[in-house]
């Protein structure tokens, strides 16, 4: 679970909350389900439009992504591929084809299913990298459904605001008693789609984005060091290599590890 997510949504909801309590005399005001409805309605209709119906579909999905923990285990599956290439240097591709069952990451798992199928480096290279580029392209439509909601959400406040004034002109005929209350309900639209454009909707693509932009080094990783096992790479030059991969921060974990492997041998 991705804390920091979930710290700001509810603490964004609740500043403005209190806020919302403290500068008016009703905070029932800002209550109006029909702008909401305006808002809601509107902006997932014009994104039925722009999108298929299956990208959109995924939206609840890329909101659960970006709820999962900050991370990916990259350091994890370096390690993995390092155990894997100083197997491979000393027992040959029959261990490669052992280790397939164990693999749980599928990426992974088909890089070292083509090494033990005999492709040339090239061949694998090719198609590594075409899967990388289709899943880059995949996933940032995910990403950009949220950015078009968020540039969609406030355009839809303001047609809720103007048909508020206009029922609200239009009031003005019988009397200028319920003026004030019925500026306040029409402008509540126009705050509804901000809020949500800036609070939900842009936050999450940004989020996703940065998620889609780990995943690719995942499998960047995954890839190179499929490589260098292809080339029979010395495992330490390959730790190296793949480490560059990840920020100085968490090399440390990983030379940790392996002094403690290297130990237990």
């Amino acid at each position: 679970m991705n804390i920091a997510t979930v710290i700001g949504i509810v603490f964004g909801i609740v500043i403005l909350g209190l806020a919302t309590y403290f500068s008016t005399d009703s905070a029932g005001v800002f209550v109006n389900f029909p702008g909401l409805a305006i808002v809601l309605g509107g902006t997932l209709a014009s994104t039925f439009i722009c999108f298929p119906l299956k990208e959109v579909m995924r939206v609840f999905n890329t909101f659960l992504l970006a709820l999962k923990r900050e991370e990916l285990p990259t350091d994890h599956y370096i390690e993995e591929i390092v155990d894997i290439a100083r197997e491979a240097s000393s027992r040959g591709k029959i261990h490669l084809e052992k280790s397939l069952p164990g693999i749980e990451n599928e990426f992974l798992q088909s890089a070292i299913q083509m090494l033990v199928d005999g492709y040339s480096r090239e061949e694998i290279k090719e198609i590594l990298e075409t899967r990388i580029e289709q899943t880059y392209q995949q996933e940032l439509s995910s990403a950009g459904i949220y950015r078009t909601m968020a540039k969609l959400a406030p355009a839809y406040g303001i047609i809720g605001t103007l048909i508020g004034l206009i029922g609200m002109m239009q009031s003005m005929s019988v009397g200028l008693g319920n003026l004030g209350a019925h500026m306040a309900v029409a402008l509540t639209t126009t705050l509804y789609g901000i809020l949500l454009s800036n609070l939900i909707f842009l936050p999450i693509a940004i989020k996703v984005e940065k998620r889609i932009e780990e995943r690719v080094i995942l499998m960047c990783v995954i890839r190179d060091g499929t490589l260098f096992i292809k080339d029979k790479t010395p495992a330490a030059i390959v730790l190296d290599k793949l480490k560059a991969y990840l920020p100085p921060r968490r090399w440390a974990s990983i030379d940790r590890r392996e002094a403690q492997d290297a130990d237990e041998v």
